[in-house]
């Protein structure tokens, strides 16, 4: 794997070996942002999440300057702190399950993000987790993600 490392030791790096692998992992994410399947705040919180349980510090410390500080400090106890709303209680629920087991994601958890954003925003949701925890693995994987 130094091979790679010699040559980029960044993952957007990493992945600019493979030109067409980068656009189409850039025009996947664009996706959802321009077709704004979910919220922006919402993709980040859940993305810092899915890089905190995997301790990809990299991605975590990129990402904690998108959220505010009061949800950066409640984010490792979300389930009972007052600054999260209700969709992102479930979204970060979802998360967790998506990351740690996917076969513990319970009919009701997918109904709490449902009652928010109905069955179009459960399957983007799904799928936004899908890229995220897929890259943050690849990311630790080829050593760019500097795990805690």
């Amino acid at each position: 794997m130094t091979w790679v490392l010699d040559q980029a030791s960044t993952f957007e790096g990493v992945l600019g070996l493979r030109a067409n692998l980068f656009s189409d992992y850039q025009a996947f994410v664009a996706v959802f942002r321009e077709q704004k399947l979910l919220d922006e705040e919402l993709m980040q919180l859940c993305h810092l999440r899915v890089a905190q349980l995997h301790r990809c510090s990299s991605q975590a410390n990129a990402l904690a300057g998108s959220i505010s500080d009061a949800k950066l400090s409640a984010l490792p106890q979300w389930y009972r702190a007052p600054e999260f709303s209700a969709l992102e209680k479930a979204a970060l629920q979802l998360t967790e399950c998506f990351c740690l087991d996917t076969h513990s994601i319970s009919d009701e958890m997918a109904a709490a993000v449902v009652k928010e954003i109905g069955d179009r925003g459960l399957v983007a949701l799904l799928e936004f987790l899908a890229l995220c925890d897929g890259f943050v693995r690849f990311q630790i994987v080829l050593q760019t993600g500097e795990s805690q």
